[in-house]
């Protein structure tokens, strides 16, 4: 019997992988595991476009950079990558399914010819930060649609008319695991994402910081992203540039409190890999959030953008040790729950073979 093919379209290169590029490339790795012929396709026409390189350097740097990265992740090297600047038929190779993978690869996905296999939307997050509401909508009325939250559910769904295909992303429990046990963290230990995107929230990540480091000068605070250690960054900040899981394994272990200010997010990788590392969570209530965390039993939440409910909870769980370790503990638990063996069996069963 012939292995089924199977190609994802991430946008740009995986020089520093977002989070739901890594969910792609957990796919990947399972399905090429069971058999099936895996290739990611980079879609790198707008990659260093702003450089001011010239066409065939730009070219060279992009492909170079898809061959060797990404470093860190253990992309199985079964998996084929490729780098593509225009996403047409004669750069795709026939195959039996194709995946788009967010809103800049849904077009022109949906333009390729039915030989190039059965169009897929993988959506990770309702994409409406470069473009308006109603162009990322359109993208929900195309392809078979896969959604990795309820609440994205019920907005692709409205559009489409149709039913969505719902798999929680998970976390792997063997990458993302507890070293130093929950009861002997030092209590004075946060950490969070460092990120430049608007919706990610930081800035109200930071005043909660200099708030806690006000009224407790001694807190130890850990952050990590992917940018480089920006310029404005007190020496007592720890900073970690484009850490791998291991990096940030360690990190976590070394954490009690892990805070996100997201506003708008799909899911949210990180809350879930410190809950699965052992942290308490104290994050705001956005929509993706609520994949994994409910208030007063794994985490502590709070309104989006309310710096001083933040503040006020992650004030709680430096008191009240005993507080803390029965979110970190339940949080493990929530996320232990979280199968990718089940995720991978459903998306063979419901996303590939299923029919229409």
């Amino acid at each position: 019997m012939k292995k089924e093919r199977i190609a994802f379209v991430l946008p740009g290169t995986p020089f520093r992988p977002s989070g739901g590029c890594k969910i792609v490339f957990q796919y990947a790795n399972r399905l090429v595991k069971k058999g099936y012929h895996v290739s990611i396709l980079f879609l790198c026409d707008l990659s260093l476009s702003n450089k001011g390189f010239p066409e065939w350097i730009r070219r060279l740097i992009c492909t170079g950079i898809v061959v060797v990265y990404p470093l860190g992740m253990e992309l199985n090297p079964l998996v084929k990558k490729k780098t593509i600047f225009t996403l047409c038929d004669n750069k795709v190779k026939d195959g039996n399914y194709i995946i788009a993978t967010s809103y800049r690869t849904a077009s022109p996905v949906y333009r390729l010819s039915e030989e190039k296999g059965k169009k897929i939307y993988f959506i990770q997050g309702y994409e409406n930060w470069t473009c308006s509401d109603k162009e990322v909508q359109q993208t929900y009325c195309w392809m078979k649609n896969v959604v990795i939250a309820r609440w994205l559910q019920k907005i692709v769904d409205s559009c489409s008319g149709t039913r969505s295909i719902y798999i929680s992303n998970c976390i792997d429990t063997k990458k993302f695991g507890i070293d130093i046990p929950i009861k002997e963290r030092d209590a004075f230990s946060i950490a969070a994402l460092y990120h430049k995107a608007e919706h990610k929230g930081f800035r109200y990540t930071w005043k909660a910081i200099m708030m806690i480091k006000e009224r407790y000068p001694d807190i130890k605070v850990r952050l990590f992203g992917l940018p480089k250690r920006p310029s404005w960054l007190p020496k007592w900040v720890n900073y970690t540039e484009n850490a791998n899981y291991r990096q940030l394994r360690k990190l976590y272990n070394h954490t009690a409190i892990f805070i996100c200010s997201s506003i708008d997010e799909g899911y949210g990788l990180t809350g879930a890999e410190s809950m699965a590392c052992g942290c308490a969570l104290v994050s705001t209530a956005y929509k993706g959030v609520f994949e994994y965390a409910v208030h007063n039993e794994n985490a502590l939440l709070s309104p989006v953008k309310d710096v001083n409910t933040m503040v006020t909870n992650i004030v709680q769980l430096i008191s009240d040790k005993d507080l803390r370790i029965k979110l970190a503990v339940a949080g493990r638990k929530t996320i232990e729950q979280r199968s990718w063996e089940k995720a991978v069996v459903k998306f063979e069963k419901e996303v590939l073979h299923k029919e229409d």
